[in-house]
């Protein structure tokens, strides 16, 4: 299930691109710029009713339901950072991790090709269709393949290590700007990224609670996200002050991955199988 969950993200970037390639269509060249931008935002009306209807739909689990519905946390995110402080801090470096490759490499793949490579819009949407497809349709499957080994951990540890070293190497590929070349990379990527990202949820609830439990994702998820959304501006400052865009990405990428890889080690053992507390 932590696969299919993950899997939805990829989903919506593969609606964004449907709706760049509409907009593109209905307004390309300056008219994109002038009201082009207004068709992919109203595109998100779509994706919002959906996202308010499944979760209306969707009960409580059952574990809150029989442990703590009763007798609820009155402040819950208070006793998360009281007691599990450090398993916050390890799950937001995690995250931050993950979410840095995420705002670094895949969601800065447009601006990137942009900038540095002659490939068309059509071509750059194609590019993030085949590194989302990837993604939509693998994060299953890994999330099952961390079941079966039992592992989460190790394995969300292990990938951050491997995309920390195949980073540099990724990031010199699409800007060569071939476009055959940058369609295989892109696909590398989403595996590596889908690979690790459908572990998360899964991990993360088995290492906590059930009476602080989505307080301690909630605030964790967000805390690293909200840390690695900087990494687009990162990563072109630092490709300024080297006057080297593959530099700028890979020195911030690689330190990210290595420091997700590393905190992932010091997370509690996995209880993958085990009836949640």
């Amino acid at each position: 299930m932590s696969g299919i969950q993950q899997g939805g993200a990829a989903l919506g970037l593969i609606f964004a691109v449907i709706a760049s390639e509409i907009a593109s269509s209905l307004a390309p060249g300056a008219a994109f710029t002038k009201y082009g931008w207004r068709i992919m935002f109203w595109f998100g009306i779509i994706p919002l009713i959906i996202a308010l209807t499944v979760r209306w739909k969707v009960g409580e689990s059952i574990e809150w339901l029989t442990k703590v519905a009763d007798k609820p946390e009155k402040i819950p995110i208070a006793t998360v950072l009281k007691k599990w402080w450090k398993l916050v801090i390890i799950a937001a470096v995690v995250l931050f991790s993950s979410g840095s490759i995420y705002y670094g490499i895949i969601a800065y793949m447009p601006t990137f090709f942009e900038l540095y490579t002659h490939l068309s819009i059509y071509e750059i949407d194609n590019i993030v269709l085949a590194t989302n497809l990837i993604w939509l349709f693998l994060s299953p499957l890994t999330g099952y393949l961390s079941d079966v080994l039992k592992m989460r951990k190790i394995l969300i540890a292990i990938l951050g290590f491997v995309i920390g070293i195949l980073i540099y190497p990724i990031i010199n590929l699409l800007y060569t700007g071939s476009y055959i070349l940058s369609i295989l990379v892109g696909m590398l990527v989403g595996f590596l990224f889908a690979f690790q990202y459908s572990i998360f949820p899964a991990w993360l609830s088995e290492n906590i609670t059930t009476n602080v439990r989505y307080s301690y994702i909630a605030f964790s998820i967000n805390l690293g996200v909200a840390l690695s959304s900087f990494a687009p501006y990162i990563v072109t400052a630092l490709g300024l002050i080297f006057h080297n865009p593959v530099l700028g990405i890979a020195i911030f990428d690689i330190s990210a991955s290595i420091l997700g890889g590393i905190a992932a080690l010091l997370s509690p053992q996995d209880k993958v199988g085990m009836q949640l507390s």
